[in-house]
């Protein structure tokens, strides 16, 4: 099933907006994380959720306003910000190693419970791509 780009641009413009929210979420929480004097970082979650906008971006509006790529091409690029997006909370709460309840939080850049779901996440990517452009 292919959308044209005029009935797909809202559905996309409402995904674009729950990934520009989430990621102002984010960021507000790491500038009160810096006001108290701790390390502040960008967590691999969180740029699997950039990852995900940027997607929306360049292949559901982009290349229809340059005139370029074709509906498929936007539907296909949805899915996978569909798909990435879905990702983003598992990933964050591996990022807070909230899993396991009776791990302590060891505050590493990107812990293990992290690295799993991205990992899956990529998996999952990859089987997506590989689906998409055999059809």
């Amino acid at each position: 099933m292919h959308l044209d780009p005029g009935k797909l641009w809202p559905v996309a413009g409402v995904l674009a907006g729950l990934q520009v929210t989430g990621f102002s979420l984010r960021i507000n929480r790491e500038i009160a994380v810096s006001g108290m004097g701790d390390i502040t970082w960008l967590p691999l979650a969180d740029a699997l959720n950039l990852v995900s906008l940027a997607v929306t971006l360049a292949g559901v509006f982009i290349p229809p306003i340059l005139g370029i790529g074709s509906a498929a091409f936007a539907t296909k690029a949805f899915g996978l910000s569909v798909l990435l997006l879905a990702s983003y909370p598992f990933a964050l709460a591996g990022h807070y190693e909230m899993y396991n309840p009776r791990s302590v939080r060891k505050m590493a850049y990107c812990p293990r419970q992290e690295k799993i779901v991205l990992s899956i996440a990529a998996m999952a990517v990859i089987v997506y791509v590989v689906l998409v452009s055999i059809r």
